[in-house]
Protein backbone atom coordinates (compact mmCIF):
# COMPACT_ATOMS: atom_id res chain seq x y z
CA UNK A 1 0.00 0.00 0.00
CA UNK A 2 2.87 2.27 0.66
CA UNK A 3 4.36 1.88 -2.79
CA UNK A 4 1.01 2.42 -4.64
CA UNK A 5 0.52 6.11 -1.94
CA UNK A 6 4.08 6.75 -3.14
CA UNK A 7 3.78 6.15 -6.74
CA UNK A 8 -0.02 8.19 -6.92
CA UNK A 9 1.85 11.39 -5.52
CA UNK A 10 4.31 10.82 -7.58
CA UNK A 11 2.36 10.57 -10.96
CA UNK A 12 1.49 14.25 -10.20
CA UNK A 13 4.81 16.11 -8.80
CA UNK A 14 4.86 18.28 -11.76
CA UNK A 15 1.61 20.18 -11.03
CA UNK A 16 3.90 22.05 -8.50
CA UNK A 17 6.26 23.01 -10.88
CA UNK A 18 3.93 23.50 -13.26
CA UNK A 19 2.02 26.33 -10.82
CA UNK A 20 5.40 27.61 -9.89
CA UNK A 21 6.25 28.40 -13.64
CA UNK A 22 2.90 29.37 -14.34
CA UNK A 23 2.82 32.45 -11.47
CA UNK A 24 6.32 33.06 -13.22
CA UNK A 25 4.65 33.31 -16.71
CA UNK A 26 1.97 35.75 -15.27
CA UNK A 27 4.57 37.89 -12.74
CA UNK A 28 3.08 36.97 -10.37
CA UNK A 29 5.71 36.91 -7.57
CA UNK A 30 6.78 40.27 -9.36
CA UNK A 31 3.74 42.09 -7.73
CA UNK A 32 3.76 39.91 -4.69
CA UNK A 33 6.35 41.94 -2.93
CA UNK A 34 4.26 43.68 -1.52
CA UNK A 35 1.20 41.89 0.10
CA UNK A 36 -2.00 41.37 -1.85
CA UNK A 37 -5.74 39.87 -1.80
CA UNK A 38 -6.41 37.68 -5.32
CA UNK A 39 -9.07 40.19 -6.22
CA UNK A 40 -6.76 43.22 -5.91
CA UNK A 41 -3.83 41.22 -8.07
CA UNK A 42 -6.71 40.05 -10.20
CA UNK A 43 -7.48 43.51 -10.90
CA UNK A 44 -4.16 44.54 -11.36
CA UNK A 45 -3.29 41.74 -13.88
CA UNK A 46 -6.84 41.42 -15.58
CA UNK A 47 -7.21 37.35 -14.50
CA UNK A 48 -9.83 35.43 -13.53
CA UNK A 49 -9.94 35.84 -9.75
CA UNK A 50 -11.19 32.88 -9.01
CA UNK A 51 -8.99 30.40 -10.85
CA UNK A 52 -6.33 33.16 -9.51
CA UNK A 53 -6.89 32.31 -5.68
CA UNK A 54 -6.69 28.70 -6.67
CA UNK A 55 -3.23 29.01 -8.10
CA UNK A 56 -2.26 31.46 -5.08
CA UNK A 57 -3.51 28.51 -2.67
CA UNK A 58 -1.59 26.38 -4.17
CA UNK A 59 1.50 28.19 -4.44
CA UNK A 60 0.95 29.36 -0.70
CA UNK A 61 0.48 25.51 -0.13
CA UNK A 62 3.84 24.08 -1.77
CA UNK A 63 5.76 26.86 0.13
CA UNK A 64 5.89 29.39 -2.27
CA UNK A 65 4.13 32.23 -1.08
CA UNK A 66 3.66 33.74 2.75
CA UNK A 67 -0.47 33.71 3.06
CA UNK A 68 -2.00 36.33 6.20
CA UNK A 69 -5.34 35.92 6.56
CA UNK A 70 -6.30 36.76 2.41
CA UNK A 71 -2.93 38.17 1.69
CA UNK A 72 -0.36 37.02 -0.12
CA UNK A 73 3.44 38.27 -0.26
CA UNK A 74 6.54 36.40 -1.61
CA UNK A 75 8.77 34.52 0.61
CA UNK A 76 12.56 33.83 0.29
CA UNK A 77 11.84 31.28 -2.11
CA UNK A 78 9.79 32.94 -4.75
CA UNK A 79 12.03 36.56 -4.18
CA UNK A 80 14.42 34.28 -6.06
CA UNK A 81 11.69 33.99 -8.88
CA UNK A 82 11.25 37.72 -9.57
CA UNK A 83 12.94 39.68 -12.68
CA UNK A 84 14.75 42.38 -10.55
CA UNK A 85 16.69 39.90 -8.27
CA UNK A 86 20.32 39.68 -8.47
CA UNK A 87 20.34 35.91 -7.71
CA UNK A 88 17.21 35.25 -9.80
CA UNK A 89 16.28 31.96 -11.24
CA UNK A 90 13.20 33.19 -12.85
CA UNK A 91 13.98 32.69 -16.71
CA UNK A 92 15.75 29.31 -15.22
CA UNK A 93 12.24 28.10 -13.92
CA UNK A 94 10.37 29.12 -17.36
CA UNK A 95 13.07 27.22 -18.95
CA UNK A 96 12.34 23.65 -18.49
CA UNK A 97 8.28 23.99 -18.73
CA UNK A 98 7.37 24.89 -22.15
CA UNK A 99 9.47 23.32 -25.12
CA UNK A 100 11.84 21.07 -22.71
CA UNK A 101 8.59 19.65 -21.71
CA UNK A 102 6.60 19.41 -24.64
CA UNK A 103 10.28 16.86 -25.85
CA UNK A 104 10.11 15.43 -22.75
CA UNK A 105 6.84 14.19 -23.40
CA UNK A 106 7.89 12.32 -26.72
CA UNK A 107 10.88 10.98 -25.26
CA UNK A 108 9.93 7.24 -26.68
CA UNK A 109 10.82 8.82 -30.24
CA UNK A 110 14.59 9.68 -28.92
CA UNK A 111 14.06 6.28 -26.94
CA UNK A 112 13.24 4.57 -30.43
CA UNK A 113 15.30 6.40 -33.17
CA UNK A 114 18.33 7.96 -31.18
CA UNK A 115 17.32 11.19 -32.38
CA UNK A 116 15.62 14.14 -30.85
CA UNK A 117 12.38 14.58 -30.04
CA UNK A 118 12.20 18.15 -29.97
CA UNK A 119 13.05 18.46 -33.67
CA UNK A 120 10.80 15.42 -34.42
CA UNK A 121 8.04 18.12 -33.07
CA UNK A 122 9.15 21.58 -34.12
CA UNK A 123 10.83 20.95 -37.57
CA UNK A 124 14.19 22.82 -36.83
CA UNK A 125 17.24 21.74 -34.59
CA UNK A 126 16.89 23.20 -30.94
CA UNK A 127 19.16 26.12 -31.68
CA UNK A 128 17.64 26.86 -35.16
CA UNK A 129 14.32 26.84 -33.42
CA UNK A 130 15.51 29.91 -31.04
CA UNK A 131 17.13 31.92 -33.40
CA UNK A 132 13.57 31.95 -35.62
CA UNK A 133 12.22 33.23 -32.60
CA UNK A 134 13.82 35.96 -30.55
CA UNK A 135 11.71 36.19 -27.60
CA UNK A 136 12.54 32.30 -27.13
CA UNK A 137 16.20 32.42 -27.69
CA UNK A 138 16.31 35.84 -25.51
CA UNK A 139 14.39 33.45 -22.35
CA UNK A 140 16.85 30.83 -22.69
CA UNK A 141 19.78 32.81 -22.75
CA UNK A 142 18.69 34.51 -19.76
CA UNK A 143 18.04 31.07 -18.10
CA UNK A 144 21.58 30.14 -19.13
CA UNK A 145 22.68 33.31 -17.70
CA UNK A 146 21.04 32.42 -14.51
CA UNK A 147 22.51 29.07 -14.22
CA UNK A 148 25.96 29.85 -15.39
CA UNK A 149 26.22 33.13 -12.25
CA UNK A 150 26.92 30.06 -9.92
CA UNK A 151 28.27 27.30 -11.98
CA UNK A 152 30.97 29.52 -12.53
CA UNK A 153 31.38 31.91 -9.86
CA UNK A 154 34.96 30.30 -9.19
CA UNK A 155 36.13 29.56 -12.39
CA UNK A 156 38.93 32.87 -11.40
CA UNK A 157 39.89 30.84 -8.48
CA UNK A 158 40.26 27.76 -10.13
CA UNK A 159 42.04 29.32 -13.19
CA UNK A 160 44.59 32.04 -12.90
CA UNK A 161 43.79 34.15 -16.23
CA UNK A 162 45.48 36.58 -15.03
CA UNK A 163 48.34 34.65 -16.57
CA UNK A 164 46.66 35.02 -19.60
CA UNK A 165 47.07 38.06 -22.08
CA UNK A 166 43.48 38.05 -23.53
CA UNK A 167 40.86 35.58 -23.14
CA UNK A 168 37.62 34.36 -25.53
CA UNK A 169 34.30 33.04 -24.27
CA UNK A 170 33.09 30.86 -26.93
CA UNK A 171 29.19 30.31 -26.82
CA UNK A 172 29.29 32.30 -24.00
CA UNK A 173 25.45 33.70 -24.29
CA UNK A 174 24.65 36.47 -22.64
CA UNK A 175 28.56 36.80 -20.92
CA UNK A 176 28.49 35.65 -17.11
CA UNK A 177 31.40 33.30 -17.21
CA UNK A 178 33.43 36.25 -19.00
CA UNK A 179 31.93 38.68 -17.13
CA UNK A 180 33.40 36.83 -13.73
CA UNK A 181 37.28 37.00 -15.16
CA UNK A 182 36.75 40.25 -16.48
CA UNK A 183 35.94 41.54 -12.29
CA UNK A 184 38.67 39.14 -10.90
CA UNK A 185 40.95 39.97 -13.58
CA UNK A 186 40.37 43.73 -15.28
CA UNK A 187 44.11 43.54 -16.72
CA UNK A 188 43.23 40.42 -19.04
CA UNK A 189 41.66 41.56 -22.37
CA UNK A 190 38.13 39.42 -22.02
CA UNK A 191 36.30 38.59 -25.62
CA UNK A 192 33.02 37.12 -25.73
CA UNK A 193 31.75 35.49 -29.06
CA UNK A 194 28.45 34.48 -30.06
CA UNK A 195 25.95 34.68 -32.50
CA UNK A 196 24.65 38.35 -33.42
CA UNK A 197 21.15 37.90 -32.49
CA UNK A 198 22.70 37.16 -28.60
CA UNK A 199 25.57 39.28 -28.87
CA UNK A 200 23.48 42.69 -29.23
CA UNK A 201 21.51 41.73 -26.29
CA UNK A 202 24.76 41.88 -24.09
CA UNK A 203 25.06 44.39 -21.89
CA UNK A 204 28.06 44.04 -19.83
CA UNK A 205 31.14 46.48 -19.79
CA UNK A 206 34.72 46.40 -20.49
CA UNK A 207 34.56 43.28 -22.73
CA UNK A 208 34.79 43.32 -26.44
CA UNK A 209 31.52 41.48 -28.00
CA UNK A 210 31.88 39.94 -31.74
CA UNK A 211 29.23 38.13 -33.72
CA UNK A 212 29.51 35.18 -35.35
CA UNK A 213 29.16 31.63 -35.69
CA UNK A 214 31.35 28.85 -34.22
CA UNK A 215 30.51 26.64 -36.88
CA UNK A 216 32.30 29.05 -39.30
CA UNK A 217 35.63 31.01 -38.25
CA UNK A 218 36.04 32.01 -34.86
CA UNK A 219 38.38 35.60 -34.87
CA UNK A 220 41.81 35.22 -34.27
CA UNK A 221 41.97 37.64 -31.56
CA UNK A 222 42.86 35.57 -28.50
CA UNK A 223 45.43 33.27 -27.15
CA UNK A 224 43.06 31.66 -24.92
CA UNK A 225 39.42 30.38 -25.49
CA UNK A 226 36.68 29.07 -23.27
CA UNK A 227 34.22 26.07 -24.29
CA UNK A 228 32.22 26.64 -21.22
CA UNK A 229 29.54 23.83 -21.39
CA UNK A 230 29.06 24.05 -25.07
CA UNK A 231 30.32 20.66 -26.34
CA UNK A 232 27.60 18.91 -24.31
CA UNK A 233 25.25 20.43 -26.83
CA UNK A 234 26.12 19.11 -29.97
CA UNK A 235 27.04 15.43 -31.91
CA UNK A 236 30.22 14.12 -31.74
CA UNK A 237 30.19 15.72 -35.85
CA UNK A 238 29.47 18.92 -34.45
CA UNK A 239 31.83 18.83 -31.57
CA UNK A 240 34.75 18.16 -34.06
CA UNK A 241 33.80 21.53 -36.19
CA UNK A 242 33.60 23.53 -33.08
CA UNK A 243 36.66 22.48 -31.98
CA UNK A 244 38.50 22.58 -35.20
CA UNK A 245 37.86 26.15 -35.23
CA UNK A 246 38.82 27.09 -31.80
CA UNK A 247 42.27 25.41 -33.19
CA UNK A 248 42.46 27.87 -35.80
CA UNK A 249 41.64 30.57 -34.40
CA UNK A 250 44.29 29.91 -31.69
CA UNK A 251 48.12 30.80 -31.70
CA UNK A 252 50.27 28.10 -31.89
CA UNK A 253 51.29 28.80 -27.83
CA UNK A 254 47.14 28.84 -27.43
CA UNK A 255 45.21 27.13 -24.71
CA UNK A 256 41.42 26.15 -24.52
CA UNK A 257 39.13 25.24 -21.40
CA UNK A 258 36.67 22.79 -21.84
CA UNK A 259 34.07 23.37 -19.10
CA UNK A 260 31.68 20.15 -18.77
CA UNK A 261 30.12 17.88 -16.40
CA UNK A 262 32.43 14.47 -17.20
CA UNK A 263 30.56 11.61 -16.29
CA UNK A 264 33.73 9.85 -14.82
CA UNK A 265 34.88 12.51 -13.03
CA UNK A 266 31.58 12.64 -10.46
CA UNK A 267 29.79 10.84 -8.04
CA UNK A 268 26.21 12.24 -9.36
CA UNK A 269 24.41 9.87 -12.35
CA UNK A 270 23.90 12.12 -15.28
CA UNK A 271 21.60 9.55 -17.28
CA UNK A 272 18.59 11.98 -16.49
CA UNK A 273 20.26 15.00 -17.55
CA UNK A 274 21.75 12.89 -20.84
CA UNK A 275 18.29 12.11 -21.81
CA UNK A 276 17.48 16.04 -22.06
CA UNK A 277 20.16 16.31 -24.04
CA UNK A 278 19.31 13.38 -26.78
CA UNK A 279 15.33 14.86 -26.92
CA UNK A 280 16.57 18.55 -27.19
CA UNK A 281 19.82 18.49 -29.13
CA UNK A 282 20.62 14.64 -29.91
CA UNK A 283 23.87 15.12 -27.74
CA UNK A 284 24.53 13.70 -24.06
CA UNK A 285 26.74 13.95 -21.39
CA UNK A 286 30.12 12.59 -21.79
CA UNK A 287 32.99 11.53 -20.34
CA UNK A 288 36.59 13.25 -19.67
CA UNK A 289 37.99 10.27 -21.90
CA UNK A 290 35.29 11.05 -24.77
CA UNK A 291 36.09 14.66 -24.40
CA UNK A 292 40.00 14.36 -24.76
CA UNK A 293 39.82 12.00 -27.19
CA UNK A 294 38.23 14.28 -29.40
CA UNK A 295 40.12 17.60 -28.61
CA UNK A 296 42.94 15.21 -29.41
CA UNK A 297 42.10 14.24 -32.87
CA UNK A 298 41.35 18.37 -33.89
CA UNK A 299 45.52 18.64 -32.80
CA UNK A 300 45.24 19.81 -28.35
CA UNK A 301 47.39 17.55 -26.18
CA UNK A 302 45.92 17.52 -22.29
CA UNK A 303 47.72 19.56 -20.13
CA UNK A 304 46.01 19.97 -17.05
CA UNK A 305 41.93 18.37 -15.22
CA UNK A 306 41.01 20.46 -12.23
CA UNK A 307 37.78 20.17 -10.25
CA UNK A 308 35.35 22.95 -10.63
CA UNK A 309 32.18 22.08 -8.40
CA UNK A 310 30.99 18.79 -7.55
CA UNK A 311 29.67 18.87 -11.17
CA UNK A 312 31.77 20.25 -13.71
CA UNK A 313 35.81 19.47 -14.33
CA UNK A 314 37.79 21.47 -16.56
CA UNK A 315 40.06 20.21 -18.96
CA UNK A 316 42.84 22.13 -20.29
CA UNK A 317 44.30 21.87 -23.15
CA UNK A 318 47.31 22.98 -25.17
CA UNK A 319 47.69 23.56 -29.19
Amino acid sequence: MRNKTKLKSFFTEYWKYMAVSTACKLNLFDHLQEAKTAKHLANQLLLNEDKLLLLLNALSNAGFLDKNDVFFKTNSLSELLTENNSESLKYACLNWSDEHLTAWQHLDFSIRTGKSSFEEIYGLPFFDYLNEHPEKLYAYHKAMYQYAKDDYKTLPVAIDFSKHKSVMDVGGGYGAVIENIKIKHPNVNCILFDLPKVIERVTIPSIKKIGGSFFEKIPNLSETIILSRVLHDWNDEKVSLILKNCYEALPSYGTIYVIENCSDKIKIDLSLLSLNMTAMCESYERTSVQYISLCEVVGFHLDNETNLNELQTILTFKK
